[in-house]
């Protein structure tokens, strides 16, 4: 029998990754069928998923009763939410309490959400501005207070973030990458529209092995100079990596707690690199990829 599973911001980066990862999936493209929720069902990227047999609905993620209306009949669930909209992390929290009330009335078997680490504890209060990390994992908090089954995708650092940090010098001969990093600080970064779906499949086709835990999707860990020979390789030209000091540091409070996570806490806390490991395994397990996207791969399909 075909199930159903709905996926919040089927047309954004995260959510449109499940939605390709479950199509090319060739067990569980027949086993499931995908409603997409999207603002706006009218346009290209939705039209094509609804090319692609996506059934594409509107709701508000401010409304319970328009959730509600959207998951009707879901065995399962991906819930995303975004906190750039309003930076505001109470209004986030706020979206995704009202997701989660929502799935437990509508008797969801299986919610997959996306999480982020709780900054604040994982760092005993050291770093407290990471609002956008802490706001996912207060949601979390509360998806086990009311005994919701679910499963917690963590996306790891996002490569689309690091292209800004190239620069090119004035004479055009080459590139600068400048970090709040070392030059071997270990960065879990991850190819959102190519990778992130398949540890969302992972957990929908192995909801006994994930339920109430953490899979935490990265790509692969790369280094600073990782980063440089990538640029190299695909410009041709030299890229030389400078280490910003932590007191010459300009940005803001989030970006900078954001990075001292990275440098100091290896972005997931405690047990990073066998979480990662653990979670590639898990989603090897499903079969249909081969293997997970470099920053190179991804370098050369934007532009820096």
């Amino acid at each position: 029998m075909t199930k159903l599973i709905t996926i919040f911001g089927s047309t954004g980066n995260q959510g449109g990754s499940v939605v390709r990862a479950i199509l090319s999936h060739p067990q569980l493209s027949t086993e499931w069928k995908i409603r997409g929720i999207t603002r706006n069902p009218n346009k290209p990227d939705a039209q094509a998923m609804i090319a692609q047999g996506v059934d594409m609905v509107q709701a508000d993620l401010n409304s319970k009763e328009s959730i509600l209306a959207a998951i009707k009949g879901s065995n399962a669930v991906f819930g995303v939410t975004n906190y750039w909209e309003k930076a505001s992390l109470e209004h986030e929290v706020t979206q995704g309490k009202t997701l989660a009330d929502a799935s437990k009335e509508a008797g969801i078997e299986h919610l997959i959400w996306s999480s982020l680490p709780y900054v604040s504890k994982v760092t005993a209060g050291a770093l407290h501005n990471l609002h956008h990390f802490d706001s996912k994992a207060i949601i979390e908090e509360y998806i086990r207070s009311i005994s919701l089954p679910a499963s917690f995708v963590l996306p790891a650092y996002f490569m689309s973030n690091i292209p800004g940090s190239i620069k090119p010098d004035p004479t055009g001969t080459h590139y600068s990458l400048a970090w709040l990093f070392k030059s071997d600080t270990q960065i879990p970064m991850l190819d959102v529209p190519t990778d992130f779906g398949k540890f969302v499949v992972a957990c929908l086709a192995n909801p006994a092995t994930t339920m109430g835990k953490h899979t935490l999707a990265a790509s692969g860990w790369f280094t600073p100079l990782d980063v440089c020979k990538a640029v190299e390789n695909c410009t041709g030209k030299k890229c030389d990596f400078h280490e910003i000091l932590v007191e010459n540091y300009q940005g803001s409070k989030e970006l900078f707690d954001n990075l001292m996570m990275i440098r100091d806490y290896e972005y997931y806390g405690p047990g990073a690199k066998d979480g990662v490991k653990k979670s590639h395994e898990l989603v090897a397990k499903v079969g249909a990829w081969e293997r997970f996207g470099t920053f190179e791969s991804f370098l050369k399909t934007t532009d820096i």
